[in-house]
């Protein structure tokens, strides 16, 4: 099997992940092995070039890490037996929470055109289907990637008015959504658990791993008295949701 590791960074990966980067393990099956390091102010394009890299290399599979992970020593390792054992699967990804430690970051009844319907899987330690995980720390075979026409990561940029905020996000969510258009599969590995460093705070979230009764039932965010809180799944009336779409134009010097 040959993999390529790629870092999509704003420059200056946290010292945590390095840390932790220096430690993890690849499995006997691993043949060749690459790293490739995209620094820039928007991932989604980072994505772009480091699949496109992926790629040209005739990777068999790639593996995506954020400069803000603690990797425990066996990820990579387990993500990546876990494509090897499921041909269809196309997408296996840790588990991690939100840089606040709020909620892990894994969804299931995803709908790019209306993004309050999602919810949050159950899951425990063992690997569990879902509509989509976050890319903190994900393994894709290179053949979905193949599948597809590029731009593989199409994005939501997310307009908040209160407070006066704008993300770039989804991309991570967008992209597990149509492999499994084309009929591949995406797997949460709830048993690599990795930390998310937040940078403001110095703090490796989440502080404390839920207990299981809490994680095996599918959930919901909610705001109870202004804070958000998780909550056992229940269909809900829909939030409106504005979706405008704009145009973005990747530019490729020529070599």
């Amino acid at each position: 099997m040959r993999v390529l590791l790629g870092i999509p960074t704003g420059g200056a990966p946290a010292q945590p992940f390095l840390t932790s980067l220096a430690t993890l393990r690849l499995p006997d099956r691993v043949t060749a092995f690459d790293r490739y390091l995209v620094t820039g102010n928007y991932v989604p394009a980072q994505r772009e070039l480091i699949a496109d890299r992926a790629l040209e290399l005739g990777a068999d599979a790639l593996v995506m890490c954020d400069d803000d992970m603690v990797l425990p020593p066996d990820a990579l390792s387990a993500l990546l037996e876990l494509l090897a054992a499921d041909e269809r699967c196309a997408v296996a990804g840790a588990l991690y929470y939100s840089r606040d430690g709020f909620r892990p970051m894994a969804v299931t009844r995803w709908n790019d055109e209306n993004t309050t319907t999602a919810s949050i899987p159950a899951f425990a330690n063992e690997p569990v289907h879902v509509d989509g995980v976050g890319f903190g720390c994900v393994a894709m075979r290179t053949a979905a990637l193949r599948a597809l026409d590029a731009p593989y990561f199409p994005a939501d940029v997310y307009i908040e008015r209160e407070p006066a905020r704008v993300r770039i996000c989804n991309e991570d969510y967008r992209f597990c959504g149509r492999v499994r258009a084309a009929g591949w599969s995406v797997v949460l590995h709830a048993g690599v658990r990795c930390g998310h460093y937040d940078r403001a705070s110095g703090i490796i979230h989440p502080l404390q791993w839920e207990p299981l009764d809490e994680t095996n039932r599918e959930r919901i965010a909610v705001l109870r008295e202004g804070r958000p809180a998780l909550i056992p799944y229940a269909p809900l009336p829909a939030a409106v949701e504005t979706h405008q779409r704009a145009s973005i134009t990747y530019v490729r010097p020529e070599r």
